[in-house]
């Protein structure tokens, strides 16, 4: 399958993030992957504003108005719609909905029995409180024409993203956060929320887990490798070596402690699109 990686220009032109978009370009050169940029994008967490691609390849375009970003900081909000015209849009479907969705909070995957599955924090309830839950998880299933699976969301965690809390790593498997070393509790009620419908593994960094050491999991998966980030902390290798080992791919380390201070990390500041669905 074809895939092209988007970003935002702002990765390249601020000099704070330059470092990083050289690693992320070389690498992706190396791994002869496709790659482009939002050319509207008011921030660099292009994950969060760009549609959601479903299953069958068609697309699905959302209200993106975070919480996170209102007042002063709503200029910091590019417009789904808007971002998708910008790269051209697509020849296949796209569907629209007035629901406030964070594409940060969307996750593929597909369980043991061949269900098409998204999986996302329950924020989503809190973000459109003019809807009953049932009403947005049956508009939700009806737009992805997959099931929802919805895992707690950690208040803690002002976002509401799943793909720092887990990530699909093929049928019926899940890999997720070292949540027995930051939040055992949290773990198991994530655990829980899919009812042995998948396989499960979880990242784990013992003595060796820092504050940052969440930001591994929000890796972007290429081809043949995975770029991790990682953030001159204790739990690197640790990382590298179990992504590796657990996804059966090579693992490129992408020194970004510059990105992960604000809050998100490799999976945050890149879009992939699959071309041949």
């Amino acid at each position: 399958m074809r895939t092209k990686h988007y970003f935002s220009p702002w990765l390249k032109n601020l000099a704070t993030y330059q470092k990083v978009w050289s690693q992320i370009e070389s690498a992706l050169t190396a791994e002869n992957e496709l790659y482009d940029f939002v050319p509207n994008a008011a921030d660099i967490w292009v994950r969060d504003f760009m549609p959601f691609q479903r299953h069958d390849g068609n697309f699905v375009v959302y209200r993106y108005n975070p919480d996170y970003l209102q007042g002063k900081d709503a200029k910091y909000i590019t417009p789904c719609e808007a971002a998708f015209t910008a790269i051209g849009g697509t020849h296949g479907i796209c569907y629209q909905t007035d629901l406030v969705i964070d594409g940060g909070n969307l996750i593929r995957c597909t369980d043991k029995n061949g269900t098409d599955c998204v999986i996302m924090t329950s924020k989503v309830l809190y973000e459109n409180p003019h809807l009953s839950h049932h009403e947005i998880l049956q508009q939700l299933g009806d737009l992805f024409d997959a099931e929802v699976i919805l895992i707690p969301w950690d208040a803690e965690e002002e976002y509401g993203h799943a793909d720092g809390m887990v990530r699909s790593i093929g049928k019926g498997r899940l890999l997720l956060n070292c949540y027995s070393d930051m939040d055992p509790k949290l773990g198991e009620a994530i655990k829980k929320a899919f009812a042995h419908r998948f396989e499960l593994r979880e990242l784990q960094y013992g003595s060796k887990h820092r504050d940052k050491s969440w930001c591994h999991l929000n890796y972007l998966e290429l081809r043949n490798a995975v770029l991790v980030p990682v953030a001159s902390i204790a739990s690197d290798r640790m990382a590298l070596k179990q992504i590796e080992e657990i996804t059966g791919k090579r693992c490129i380390p992408i020194s970004m402690a510059s990105v992960v201070k604000q809050g998100g990390a490799m999976h945050c500041i890149s879009w992939s699109m699959n071309l041949n669905c």
